[in-house]
Parts: structure tokens; sequence; C-alpha cells
């Protein structure tokens, strides 16, 4: 397969995983546990995980394995902008699965408590994920250093 099929691949793979994520930040920055517990909000946030089960992760998945090949067929190796951007794309990873958790978390019945547990920090992820797709897109297209 050509060099320039596997980028095309891989940004689309992206475009789906960063999409699905900006959707479940947006959901659980705009939700509390009280709120998520009406019908409506529940239902929304089941199907946005289940999409993220059956899109968004395979999509994060594919990225990378896309990512990894392009590295390495280009020979990249090492280059300083290039680490600097796999560390973003890892937060970016680890964000992921966290907002995978507090989807499952927020949509899931409440206990007997009544308290489902999402960090009140979540309410920054869209930020987060924002602020990491500006640097890395920035990171790979004028690579400065």
């Amino acid at each position: 397969m050509d060099y320039i099929w596997l980028i095309g691949l891989h940004v689309a793979a992206v475009t789906v995983w960063i999409a699905g994520m900006s959707v479940a930040a947006i959901l659980i920055s705009a939700l509390d546990s009280t709120t998520a517990a009406e019908e409506g909000p529940a239902r929304i946030l089941r199907a946005a995980s289940r999409w993220d089960r059956r899109v968004t992760s395979p999509a994060m998945g594919l990225a990378w394995i896309l990512g990894l090949t392009l590295v390495l067929l280009g020979g990249w190796g090492l280059e300083p902008w290039l680490v600097a951007k796999v560390a973003i794309v890892v937060v970016l990873s680890a964000l992921h699965g966290t907002l995978a958790a507090g989807l499952r978390r927020l949509a899931e019945p409440a206990p007997a408590s009544g308290v489902r547990p999402v960090s009140p920090l979540l309410r920054f992820s869209p930020l987060l994920v924002i602020a990491g797709v500006i640097v890395i897109v920035t990171l790979v297209v004028v690579k400065p250093y």
C-alpha cells in the first residue's frame, strides 16, 4: 500500500477517534450525576458508551497501528517533534480511557448511595482534547525541531 494511502487512513482513524472523544468529553462535562440519572440523558449516555466501544475505541487502536506503521515505513526515528507528538497521543489515549469509564459510570443505574463518582476534573476534558489536537497538528505540519 502506498505511503500516502496510509497517511489518509491514519488521518481518517484519528478524525473518528477525536470526534468520539469530543462527544464523550462534552457529555461528561455537561451532565452531573443527578441530571444523568434522568431517562433522556441516561439513554444518550448509554448510546454514547456503545458508540465508544464499537467505533471510537477501534478507531483509536487503528490510529495507533497506522501511526506506528507510518513511523517505521517513513524512517522517522526519534525526531524530537515526533517524540513530543507521541507523548501527547499517550495523554489523549489515557484521557479516552478515563472518558469511556466516565460514560459507563454515568450511564449505569445509580447505586443505593445515589452517587456515581466521576472526576470533577473531567469538566475540562473538552479543552484538553482540543488543545492536544492543536499541538499535534502544529507539530506534524511545522516540525519545529
